[in-house]
């Protein structure tokens, strides 16, 4: 199961893991970002075409807890199932407050310091690199470390897996497969554009990812979202 303790173990090890690697080597946030960088910008950060599929994906995250939140009240009120029951519903929910809400955007994003890649020196920036695990002083607010897209990109893909599974038995599985596809470009595309377009260093966004995955596994100890709701 994906709740139990080996997973839970796994993920805190595979996060303290990578610290060590981009503490040890912090090069490779540089020379990850520099593959992106021109000399002058970050390209990425001005296609249309890409700012278009990230702000897409931006407002899905927003727009799915409160879907979440719509669907536990409704099945309160009507006593039955909906896809997910009122777990299922109530774990959305709680992975998008505790993950993305408090852990990365009220704590680290705003105590960590980290500048983010087109505001340090090496790319045209002011401000100093630091590494993903020291806490600086190069960042006043909405900082770099973690990556709150990828956080949101990562609660919507295990909202969506997790809904897709609750659905696994009306779905054929082409259609089934398509859509856990869809899930993991969504989730990868978020990750590539945040580096690309310079907002964000290789290990914010990993980072984020294993984080937002972590507390989904603490999560579905208590609320066991996968529980088949009553009719």
């Amino acid at each position: 199961m994906w709740s139990s303790n080996r997973t839970i173990a796994a993920l805190i090890a595979a996060s303290g893991l990578l610290l060590v690697i981009f503490g040890l080597w912090p090069q490779i946030d540089l020379a990850v970002a520099g593959y992106f960088y021109d000399g002058a910008q970050f390209p990425a950060d001005h296609n249309a075409v890409i700012l278009r599929l990230r702000y897409l994906a931006w407002d899905a995250t927003l727009v799915m807890p409160v879907v979440a939140l719509a669907m536990l009240v409704l099945t309160g009120l009507l006593r039955r199932g909906l896809v997910l029951g009122a777990r299922g519903w109530g774990f959305v929910l709680a992975l998008f407050v505790l993950g993305p809400g408090l852990l990365v955007n009220a704590i680290l994003k705003a105590y960590w310091g980290r500048a983010r890649p087109y505001d340090v020196t090496q790319f045209g920036g002011l401000h100093s690199f630091t590494p993903a695990y020291q806490i600086s002083d190069q960042c006043a607010a909405n900082c770099s470390f973690v990556s709150g897209e990828g956080s949101g990109a990562m609660a919507l893909a295990i909202a969506f897996l997790l809904i897709l599974q609750a659905l696994r038995h009306r779905l054929s599985p082409a259609v089934l497969q398509s859509g856990q596809g869809a899930t993991l470009v969504m989730l990868g595309f978020v990750g590539w554009q945040r580096v690309a377009s310079g907002g964000h260093f290789l290990s914010d966004v990993l980072l984020s990812w294993l984080f937002v995955a972590l507390v989904a596994a603490v999560l579905a100890r208590f609320l066991r979202p996968l529980i088949p709701p009553r009719s």
